[in-house]
C-alpha cells in the first residue's frame, strides 16, 4: 500500500486479523442510541448508511425506519458489504435494505431522495472532507439531516498507558487517517458545503471495560506498518492496555463529535 493513500487503502484490504476485531468494536449497543439522537430517524424515512463496516448500525437503522422505510449502506470494502448483507438477512431486512460495494467517494444516489444521511466514523478517512459534506447535501431532502459522528484522536485518553508512549504510537501510525482531527473540523466544513443550521453535541462516554482495547491494537499495527515507529513504545503500550483490561484497571475516552446539519 502506498503511504500516500493507506488512509483509504487500508480499509478496502483488511486483514482477517483486524476484520474480527472491527466485528467486535462495531457491535451496536445501547450506549450507541445516545449518538443517532439529534437525527430523529422516524419510520417510514429512507436513511443512507455510509461507511456501513459489518452493517450493525444498518440494522439498527433498519429497525427504526421499519417496513415503509428504507435503507442505503455503503461501504468501500467487499468482506464488509458481504457480512451487511448476511446481517440484514439474518434479521429478516433485507427487503429494506439495500448494500452497495462502493468504488469511490461518490454515493449513486439521486439528488433529494434521502431523509437522513448518518456517517459514523468515516470523515476521517474521506479524501475530501469539504467536497463530502456538499455531496451529502445534495442527496438529502429539503428539512432533511446530515449527520455525522466522528472523532478527534489527538483528543483521545488512555490510562495506565504512558501520554508520551500513546502519542508516540499515534504519530508513528497517523498515515492511517486522511484526517486525524475531523472532529473540531465538521462543524466548520458544515457551514462552508452550505448548511446554515448546524447542531454540534460532544458525547465522551468512559471505557472502563476494554472494548476500546481493540483500537489499540489497531494502532500498534498502523505505527507497526509505517516504519518509523519504536518498536519498544509499541509493544509497551500493546502490554500495558492489555494487562489493565485484565486487571480491571483500564480507562480510556475517545469524545465522540456529533454535528447534525439541516438543509
Amino acid at each position: 500500500m502506498s503511504q500516500d493513500t493507506y488512509y483509504k487503502d487500508h480499509w478496502v484490504a483488511i486483514e482477517p486479523e483486524r476484520l474480527d476485531r472491527y466485528e467486535a468494536q462495531f457491535v451496536w449497543g445501547p450506549r450507541g442510541n445516545r449518538l443517532l439522537e439529534p437525527a430523529a430517524i422516524t419510520a417510514g424515512q429512507a436513511v443512507a448508511d455510509y461507511g456501513c463496516g459489518p452493517g450493525y448500525l444498518s440494522v439498527e437503522l433498519a429497525g427504526r425506519v421499519g417496513p415503509a422505510g428504507h435503507i442505503h449502506a455503503f461501504d468501500i470494502n467487499a468482506d464488509f458489504v458481504s457480512r451487511t448483507r448476511d446481517r440484514v438477512a439474518a434479521k429478516g431486512l433485507a427487503d429494506r435494505v439495500t448494500v452497495t460495494h462502493l468504488q469511490g467517494d461518490t454515493l449513486p444516489l439521486d439528488d433529494d431522495s434521502l431523509d437522513c444521511l448518518v456517517i459514523k466514523n468515516v470523515m476521517v478517512y474521506v479524501d475530501d472532507p469539504l467536497a463530502s459534506f456538499r455531496e451529502f447535501r445534495r442527496m438529502v431532502k429539503p428539512g432533511g439531516k446530515v449527520h455525522a459522528i466522528d472523532s478527534d484522536f489527538y483528543m483521545a485518553a488512555f490510562d495506565p498507558i504512558d501520554v508520551a508512549d500513546w502519542r508516540a504510537v499515534l504519530d508513528a501510525g497517523i498515515h492511517a487517517f486522511r484526517t486525524p482531527a475531523i472532529g473540531r473540523k465538521m462543524y466548520g466544513l458544515a457551514l462552508q458545503a452550505g448548511f446554515t443550521d448546524v447542531a454540534v453535541e460532544v458525547i465522551a462516554a468512559p471505557d472502563t471495560s476494554g472494548r476500546m482495547l481493540n483500537f489499540i491494537k489497531n494502532m500498534a499495527g498502523y505505527a507497526r506498518e509505517g516504519g518509523a515507529h519504536d518498536e519498544e513504545i509499541v509493544t509497551r503500550v500493546v502490554d500495558v492496555a492489555s494487562r489493565a483490561v485484565k486487571d480491571g484497571t483500564f480507562f480510556a475516552l475517545n469524545p465522540q463529535f456529533l454535528v447534525t446539519a439541516t438543509v
